[in-house]
């Protein structure tokens, strides 16, 4: 069937009776010998719009990530149709999958492609109203430009996620917004700067409405490590004893044998603690001869 399109998929040439491939509907061709010679290209694309949008959701939910960036070419395809609701999950599908494979390849491609997914997930977020989810995608850009070495733009982000937090009366992004700025600031050596963020970032986590230990745990790891870099070992001994708690309970809870990693990370802490103790001040000396 005859169709007004712009240019030949293959060469590019432009026409007015150009015609369609009759399967995806979608790659434009001059001719059959364009059609033949592009098919190498086109055949990984090629699918009928409602097979590819079942593929990546199927895909997604089985953390195949290939099998949904097979489809990226594809993206605003598949968006153009779609409620505002459903082309927030396609965003959603994509990025996390570029997520998922950033952890199996180490590929700053990934990142860098991710990087842009997110960033149209977050007005369309607040025209839905989903305002923790916005802020949940404003946390994800600031740890991916970030990672970019952008931090002046991942802190202007990261305060923007705590904005939303702190207007919604969601703890739980302000916890994660003040756990990004203050790790942020403990690493370019604002040291006070970023455990007084720790510290509000801990409050908030006690109070996430999620009620998600998750939260907690989180904090209190990047917090005792601030302040053992600052030194600060009165404030170390009674965190260090409620982060190995916690992470026994999370470990309990998940119904994991042996030690998980958060038990582990505890444990180390606990052992650097009674070194610095025994080591530091004269008030442990008992230490030493028990």
């Amino acid at each position: 069937m005859a169709d007004s399109v712009e240019s030949c998929s293959h060469c590019g040439k432009q026409g007015a009776e150009f015609k369609r491939c009759s399967r995806c509907k979608q790659a434009s061709y001059c001719g059959a010998a364009c059609q033949n010679a592009d098919w190498k290209r086109h055949k990984k694309m090629c699918a009928p719009l409602q097979d590819v949008w079942e593929s990546v959701h199927t895909a997604h939910d089985a953390q195949d990530w290939r099998g949904v960036l097979k489809w990226e070419g594809r993206i605003e395809e598949l968006m153009a149709p779609r409620s505002d609701d459903a082309c927030s999950s396609i965003l959603i599908a994509f990025s996390g999958a570029h997520h998922t494979g950033f952890q199996a390849t180490g590929s700053k491609d990934h990142v860098r492609s991710c990087l842009g997914l997110v960033e149209r997930q977050i007005p369309l977020l607040g025209k839905l109203q989903r305002f923790r989810d916005q802020g949940k995608a404003m946390c994800a850009l600031s740890g991916i430009l970030h990672s970019l070495d952008r931090k002046s733009e991942a802190a202007t982000w990261y305060q923007r996620a705590r904005d939303v937090g702190a207007a919604h009366g969601f703890f739980s992004l302000e916890s994660t917004a003040c756990m990004g700025l203050g790790t942020a600031a403990m690493e370019e050596g604002r040291h006070e700067e970023g455990v007084a963020l720790l510290r509000n970032a801990l409050v908030a986590a006690e109070l996430n409405e999620l009620d998600d230990p998750e939260y907690e745990l989180s904090v209190l790891e990047g917090l005792v490590e601030a302040l053992f870099t600052t030194k600060s070992i009165d404030e170390v001994e009674p965190l260090v004893l409620r982060y190995r708690e916690a992470a026994k309970a999370e470990k309990e809870e998940e119904g994991f044998e042996g030690f998980g990693l958060r038990e582990l990370d505890s444990v180390v802490c606990s052992a650097r603690l009674h070194e610095v103790l025994c080591l530091c001040t004269p008030r442990w000396e008992p230490l030493l001869t028990a």
